[in-house]
């Protein structure tokens, strides 16, 4: 199939007339992180994975949860604070 449609010069693309248009990616401060969440299935049934994503340096942090709610989504936020290997760049002055 290959040989057959190289012959009549069709076995590719045709070039795209317009180029196609780059955004350059919006810069964050060291330290910003990406939070999200998704409703996951396991083994054992429904979870919800929560998800933090440092911009700069690409560190990610997950849990899974059997329940989505605010006591949940406060101890993944601590545990994300005391996981991240960040310290604060802008620490108070004394």
């Amino acid at each position: 199939m290959h040989r057959c449609l190289q012959r009549h010069d069709i076995s590719r693309l045709p070039e795209s007339e317009g180029k196609k248009s780059r955004r350059a990616l919006k810069c964050y401060p060291i330290g910003y992180c990406h939070r999200d969440s998704a409703e996951v299935r396991t083994g054992e049934g429904k979870s919800y994975l929560l998800v933090a994503i440092e911009h700069t340096s690409k560190f990610a942090y997950f849990e899974l949860h059997q329940r989505a709610g605010k006591i949940n989504a406060a101890v993944f936020l601590r545990t994300l604070i005391a996981a991240a290997p960040l310290q604060d760049p802008y620490p108070p002055e004394r």
